[in-house]
């Protein structure tokens, strides 16, 4: 697996953030061994380990690739928002000035 950090053109930048692209149709577990070979890499060559935010943006797709719009009970995955609670809390995120 090769890892690449391509620079941006100097056009389109919205964000003060890097995206992670993992590219290809893989499993979650190939998924998350994809993005810990990323952090790795962010880690021992740019000496950057620790991140705040992250959103994940994920094209969901059925065994064979086909891709999903809609979940098992009939609503649409794009009205949805799967929100993980970081399991410490964290001062800097309550603080108001």
């Amino acid at each position: 697996m090769t890892l690449q950090l391509v620079r941006k053109p100097p056009i389109g930048k919205k964000y003060e953030s890097l995206r992670i692209v993992l590219e290809g149709n893989h499993t979650w577990d190939d998924k998350m061994c994809e993005f810990r070979q990323a952090i790795a890499f962010l880690r021992n060559n740019h000496n950057i380990g620790n991140a705040g935010l992250i959103n994940v943006y994920a094209a969901l797709v059925d065994p064979t690739g086909y891709p999903l719009t809609y979940f098992p009970d009939g609503t649409e995955i794009a009205d949805h928002i799967l929100t993980v609670k970081g399991p410490y809390q964290c001062a800097a995120d309550d603080y108001r000035a």
